[in-house]
C-alpha cells in the first residue's frame, strides 16, 4: 500500500512541475491573460482533465506558483537579522532565488506580476525597520523610511541585473555586493587612499 502511495505522491509532484515549468516558459513571451490551459497541458504532456484535478485556470497554476515561492521565502523572516548589511540574510534570499531561477526571471521580465515583487519586498518590512532601530543613529522614522526605500530599491535593482546576467554571480557573491552597497554605498568600490607617511 505504501508502495502504490509513494508512486502517486510521485505522479502528482512530476505532474505538478511540468505544469509548473510549461506556464513559466509561456510566461517569458506571453502575457498571461493569452496563455490558455490547453497550451500548458499540451506542452506539458498533461491531460486537461488531470489539469482541473489540481487548479481551477491558468491563474490558479500561477498564483499557486507565487505562493509557494513567498511561503519558502517567509520561512526566513524569523530568523536573526544582522543588521546594517544583513549579509546573511541576503545570501538565504538570493539561494531561494536562484533555486526557483525560472520564475524569478518571469517575475522580473516583460509579463511579471509587478504586484507579487510588491509583496515579497514588503515581507521582511517590519523586522530590517526594528533591526535599524536598534543598530543605527537614525533621528526619525521619516529618515529610516527612506533609507529603507533605498535599501529595497538597490536589493530589486540588483536582482534584476543578476538575471539579465542570466545569474552569471553565485548567491554569495550577490549578497556581498548588495550588503557593500546598502551599508557604504559607493565608497564600497572607491580606491582606498594609502596612509601619508
Amino acid at each position: 500500500m505504501k508502495t502504490v502511495q509513494k508512486k502517486e505522491n510521485r505522479r502528482v509532484r512530476y505532474t505538478r512541475m511540468a505544469l509548473r515549468e510549461s506556464l513559466l516558459a509561456q510566461l517569458a513571451t506571453t502575457p498571461l491573460g493569452k496563455i490558455s490551459v490547453t497550451k500548458v497541458c499540451e506542452q506539458a504532456d498533461v491531460n486537461r482533465s488531470t489539469f482541473y484535478m489540481y487548479y481551477k485556470d491558468v491563474y490558479d497554476l500561477m498564483e499557486q506558483i507565487e505562493n509557494d515561492f513567498y511561503e519558502e521565502l517567509k520561512t526566513l523572516s524569523s530568523k536573526p537579522v544582522t543588521l546594517p548589511n544583513a549579509y546573511n540574510l541576503l545570501t538565504r534570499i538570493y539561494e531561494i532565488i536562484y533555486k526557483n531561477r525560472d520564475l524569478a526571471s518571469v517575475v522580473f521580465g516583460e509579463y511579471g506580476n509587478k504586484q507579487f515583487i510588491s509583496k515579497v519586498s514588503g515581507l521582511f518590512h517590519e523586522t530590517i525597520l526594528e533591526e535599524w532601530r536598534k543598530a543605527l543613529d537614525i533621528p526619525d522614522e521619516t529618515s529610516l523610511g527612506y533609507i529603507h526605500t533605498f535599501s529595497i530599491y538597490t536589493n530589486l535593482g540588483m536582482i534584476e541585473h543578476w538575471i539579465s546576467r542570466n545569474f552569471h554571480e553565485t548567491p554569495e557573491q550577490l549578497a556581498q555586493m548588495t550588503s557593500d552597497l546598502t551599508a557604504k554605498g559607493l565608497a564600497a568600490f572607491l580606491p582606498q587612499e594609502k596612509p601619508r607617511g
